[in-house]
């Protein structure tokens, strides 16, 4: 289905949605946000959300905010959300690696798709509603010279509820970006629908969704010096593949659900009395589907480029590498290279909770549970003849047990500590133990929060980082568990505009990709430190937001991350004519130089090189918000270090960033 048809079935079915009639009621046990009550008549429901999502294994909610800020509007790409220094291929929607070492994480258990993570949508990122009228957001962006290599990115949420009790809703996002570079398209679309039950005796949450990622893979550029050459325009560069593509998709659903037992009360709220029911106990089952491919396909499987002086010939991926599969050219519709690698995972859960109780002072929340996973995974084998498109599949299980005890309603304080281990299967012996203390800390001002945690996790490798066939890749390991012990805290205090803390964590057999894009796994225990600073200094309507972080490891063999990573917001904000927002400033990223790892496209992962260093390069971009009612606005030119500075500019070595930029982008929001 094309892009055109995709945005009119959307809108098709925003307008059934639309005459669904909306509910005044709304439940108590999870996190609101009130939208500005003068925006709203007099004689109509006041527009009140609530935005949650699911934590602690999909079994219970959490309040989050609902983003109606102008603050960082501009930001619109989403792997910089929690982050300020990034790894990636040049353009938006590209595979990409974050450089905070403790801000990495999986967004699936498929590990070929996390490189892609942040573009997509996911059970354990799926965000609940529940409204007193219909909500639609309709966000969209571009660059101003879009045609013929732009890139662009839409993003369209609707939900509402038909009861007290019932919402549903639809999330769309599409991202295509060509690029000013040869052979660099990339291609993600997500479109998820879900919808929750929270009733008295019963809660439901459902979401089902399909995530795509589509990229062209060049192989860097050739010769990365050329982007010194001002003769040379960026699609005139040549790159090493020509007709070289990944594919990666997903297809999950995830359907948590529980019976709670407990009685009715009688409460008094200001001046009248009601009945509540007050739940003790819960018994909760969660399913979790999903369906993971990545496909791999190439004309040529061992392409090379001969230079004229001197005379030489240089093999992309070797000059004695030997294809495994097929070594004869194909053509487009016919590629010598046909990899495929997937995963289908079932999981199901069933929990016993005795619930927290807001009536009682010393109530804390208690959980066990008892779950299992059914697996299969597949992915070419070698036939006899050569043959291509064979595969292998594995069936594999895991059985675990666990336990939880928190407290989240406190007020004094709020704490969690939860346990989990596998007595079957293939992570039989795994083990996962964390905890967490978050104290308020209240004065006359306002409230700040101290925050400490620690984890400890006995993890058997992946899978596919075990075993693996491919047209070029091949291994066969039995890697020991990674041990992993972290500890950390923080502070944040909203008055002051600060945020600090510091993060430990031992490693012990680690794996990673090593210098010849294969895994392998450390042979020594290392540990890894950040600390980071975050304060924002207001005067009038000058703004000087930084965030600085600084990294350390004691190893420089198997992980190499900037020391340091800096991030200044500067902007002036006003109001014009009392009804139009403004914002006007730049925003700059820093990270010092280190040796950013080589990506692989016949894998699509990230690996080890210790022969070229990345950053030191100033990136700095310029910007104007703009937030009239419900609409934000932004104009944004980006990379203007490029304007001004001589030679190139990376983030993963031969694959240069996008030259400088102006782009826009708008959010429109309704709500009644």
């Amino acid at each position: 289905m094309n892009f055109q048809r995709q945005i009119g079935l959307l809108f098709i079915l925003l307008a059934l949605a639309g005459t669904v009639k909306a509910q005044r009621g709304m439940p108590e046990n999870v996190g609101k946000q009130r939208l500005p009550a003068k925006e709203a008549k007099k004689d109509s429901i006041v527009s009140v959300i609530h935005v949650y999502n699911l934590v602690d294994g999909l079994s219970r909610p959490q309040e989050v905010q609902l983003d109606t800020t102008l603050t960082d509007f501009q930001q619109y790409n989403l792997t910089y959300e929690d982050n300020i220094s990034v790894q990636n291929l040049g353009n938006y929607g590209t595979a990409y690696k974050t450089n905070q070492f403790f801000n990495r994480k999986n967004y699936s258990d498929f590990i070929f798709l996390n490189n892609h993570g942040a573009y997509g949508v996911w059970p354990k990122t799926n965000d609940y509603y529940n409204t007193t009228t219909p909500y639609t957001l309709l966000q969209y962006g571009q660059w101003f010279s879009n045609r013929p290599n732009g890139e662009t990115w839409l993003d369209v949420l609707h939900t509402q509820n038909v009861s007290p009790e019932f919402n549903f809703g639809i999330h769309y996002g599409s991202i295509g970006s060509q690029g000013k570079y040869l052979n660099a398209e990339a291609k993600s679309n997500n479109l998820s629908m879900f919808l929750s039950y929270n009733g008295p005796k019963y809660d439901l949450w459902f979401t089902f969704g399909h995530n795509s990622f589509k990229n062209q893979e060049s192989g860097g550029l050739l010769r990365p010096t050329d982007i010194a050459n001002p003769d040379l325009k960026p699609e005139n560069m040549p790159v090493w593949l020509d007709g070289a593509n990944s594919k990666m998709q997903s297809l999950y659903g995830s359907l948590s659900h529980q019976f709670k037992v407990g009685s009715w009360k009688e409460v008094k709220e200001g001046d009248e009395m009601f009945q509540k029911f007050i739940p003790r106990v819960a018994f909760m089952h969660t399913i979790d589907f999903a369906d993971s491919k990545r496909t791999f396909t190439e004309s040529d499987p061992n392409p090379y480029f001969v230079f004229s002086n001197p005379v030489d010939t240089v093999y992309f991926y070797g000059t004695n590498h030997q294809p495994l599969i097929n070594d004869v050219a194909g053509t487009t519709s016919d590629p010598a290279t046909k990899d495929m690698a997937g995963e289908t995972r079932v999981t199901n859960t069933f929990r016993m909770k005795v619930l927290e109780s807001a009536d009682r002072k010393y109530s804390f929340g208690k959980q066990a549970f008892i779950g299992n996973d059914l697996i299969k995974v597949y992915y070419p084998t070698k036939g006899t003849d050569n043959t291509v498109g064979l595969t292998q599949s594995h069936n594999l299980t895991n059985t675990y047990i666990g336990g939880a005890l928190y407290r989240t309603e406190g007020k004094f304080w709020s704490w969690n500590a939860f346990g989990k281990y596998y007595i079957q299967g293939y992570k039989f012996g795994d083990f996962d133990l964390s905890g967490y203390i978050e104290k308020p800390i209240r004065t006359k001002r306002d409230t700040s929060v101290l925050h400490i945690y620690g984890r400890m996790q006995n993890v058997t490798p992946d899978y596919f980082l075990q075993h693996y066939f491919s047209n070029h890749y091949e291994w066969d390991n039995n890697f020991d568990r990674t041990y992993n012990l972290s500890v950390g805290g923080y502070y944040d205090n909203p008055h002051w505009h600060l945020t600090t803390g510091a993060d430990y964590r031992i490693v012990n057999n680690y794996v990673y990709f090593n210098e010849n894009a294969v895994p392998g796994q450390a042979s020594s225990e290392f540990s890894v430190m950040q600390a980071y600073l975050a304060k924002e200094f207001v005067a009038g309507g000058l703004h000087f937001y930084n965030k600085l972080v600084y990294q350390w490891t004691t190893t420089d063999k198997y992980l190499h991350l900037p020391e340091i990573m800096f991030r200044n917001r500067t902007y002036y904000q006003t109001l014009v004519s009392q009804v139009l927002h403004v914002q006007i400033g730049f925003d700059f990223h820093y990270e010092t130089s280190y040796y950013a790892d080589n990506y692989n496209p016949a894998t699509g992962m990230f690996y080890i090189q210790n022969t070229e260093k990345i950053g030191n390069y100033p990136w700095l971009d310029a910007f104007i918000n703009l937030k009239l009612k419900r609409t934000r606005f932004y104009l944004k030119y980006s990379n203007l270090g490029e304007k001004f500075m001589d030679g190139g500019y990376y983030r993963t070595p031969s694959y240069p960033e996008q030259i400088a930029t102006l782009s826009f982008g708008v959010a429109w929001s309704f709500y009644d």
